[in-house]
């Protein structure tokens, strides 16, 4: 709260005609500003914007209420938010608003490469391997990174982890500590923080983009849809999981099953989606739900982290 000062005096500097708030964003951790600042700029005159990215727990229903009493326009990125995100505990705090469903894309674009310049990429990578399998995002440890150790194969496969690392300190350092154990000693590569033609280049010449998600992933993962993007083969967990699907060249597997997401990865490893971006922006434009199954995570466990994309 410390800030609010701040944030009161870039609203009047800037005085925007509408002020647009996304949640979550991590880097708003437990801060109480955040959750106040609907309220604070539309007591300024300011017509507010919201879009909500993830559901709530009924302990953050004092936060919910603070947002939601604000005459506003509320957006959200995944379908049936009301119904099926949102405990029933909390839907009172919505007052009959309605949320708009706009579906999450990608957040880089398609990488062109022809047949030898993706060559180069797997060369630069691969050091001796034969088949590239790639991580792409946050290290966080509900995105289960450290389950690509035992789904990938140590004797052909070189794992690249791309993305920022250090969000979590002592998970990172879980991962690095196997990275440097045998059998994967020499066979991890910690890329990092890379710019978006870097990620678009390496997801394009990819055999395998694999994202063993603890709660399953859906159109909300922005991660998810660059990698479909730029045509790999993508094994993501689900929580309804659907196998195979040849249009997006995916596979839908159950959360930590990690038997059946060895077998996709030996059996589809490899194959490629047809380089037409535009099959993917008509899929957005004519499909409500793009990237099935939708996810309705569990609310029993209040300890769980089902908030982060």
């Amino acid at each position: 709260m410390k800030d609010a000062p701040s944030a009161i005096r870039e609203i009047e500097r800037g005085a925007p005609d509408i002020v647009h708030i996304q949640y979550p964003t991590q880097e708003y951790r437990d801060g109480s500003l955040p959750s106040l600042l609907p309220l604070i700029a539309f007591s300024m005159g300011r017509r507010i914007a919201q879009t909500w990215h993830e559901t709530y727990l009924r302990r953050e229903a004092l936060g919910l209420f603070l947002k939601a009493i604000v005459p506003s326009r509320l957006f959200v990125i995944r379908p049936k938010y009301y119904e099926e995100l949102l405990h029933s505990n909390l839907r009172w705090a919505l007052w009959g608003k309605h949320a708009k469903f706009i579906p999450n894309a990608s957040m880089i674009g398609v990488a062109s490469l022809d047949s030898e310049a993706r060559e180069r990429v797997r060369a630069k990578y691969l050091d001796g391997q034969k088949r590239l399998i790639v991580f792409f995002g946050f290290l966080y440890p509900h995105k289960g990174v450290e389950q690509l150790f035992e789904i990938c194969t140590p004797a052909t496969d070189r794992i690249v982890i791309a993305g920022e690392i250090n969000v979590v300190p002592d998970y990172c350092a879980k991962i690095m500590q196997r990275m440097a154990s045998p059998p994967w000693h020499g066979k991890v590569t910690m890329a990092g923080f890379l710019p978006p033609g870097d990620i678009a280049e390496l997801l394009a010449s990819a055999d395998a983009v694999v994202f063993p998600y603890r709660f399953g992933g859906g159109e909300w993962n922005t991660s998810l849809h660059g990698a479909v993007l730029n045509g790999a083969f993508v094994i993501h967990t689900s929580r309804h999981a659907t196998g195979y699907d040849p249009k997006r060249n995916t596979y839908s597997a159950r959360i930590d099953d990690i038997e059946e997401m060895r077998v996709a990865l030996q059996r589809y490893a490899g194959t490629r989606r047809g380089d037409d971006p535009a099959l993917d922006c008509a899929d957005w434009q004519a499909s409500p739900n793009p990237m099935k199954p939708s996810i309705r995570p569990s609310f029993e466990d209040e300890s769980s982290s089902t908030r982060y994309e």
